[in-house]
């Protein structure tokens, strides 16, 4: 078992890192003239990974509720980065994909990812970034099945 500081240490530092990871992709975002935030922008990197997924599961990748999300694909939809389609399994559910213009911001987008990716690396190795790959997808998967009280 871990000691109780370190669990703790951890946790503050997750949530720093994604705070300031946010910070940085926004400003990069900005500079590269994307005209989205990351907020924004991250929804259209889920779906380009998982298309037809639902409102629910897009706020759950983002970590926001479902209304927060709502109001990030209107604005998306409006832009026609993204469109609703019906769900294949379900009349009340919806179904969500990236149209052409939402897939040609994100060809144009993943490169100000990789830049500031790589700033947030820069201190590391190569064999310490596959390291740190390794333990973040070891971590996601143990947290992967939901909570003991699900």
């Amino acid at each position: 078992m871990h000691d109780a500081q370190s669990l703790r240490t951890i946790g503050l530092l997750f949530r720093s890192l994604n705070f300031n990871f946010r910070q940085e992709m926004d400003k990069a975002l900005r500079k590269g003239g994307m005209g989205l935030s990351f907020g924004e922008i991250s929804p259209m990197l889920v779906l380009e990974l998982h298309p037809g997924i639902n409102g629910a599961q897009l706020a759950r990748h983002g970590m926001v509720s479902a209304q927060a999300m709502n109001s990030v694909l209107r604005k998306l939809v409006e832009k026609k980065y993204i469109e609703r389609r019906p769900h294949p399994e379900s009349l009340r559910a919806d179904s969500w994909h990236l149209t052409a213009k939402g897939s040609t911001l994100i060809e144009r987008a993943r490169s100000v990812f990789e830049v500031a990716t790589s700033r947030m690396l820069s201190g590391l190795s190569a064999e310490e970034a596959r390291n740190l790959e390794k333990y973040l997808r070891s971590c996601a998967a143990a947290l992967d099945g939901g909570s003991e009280d699900d």
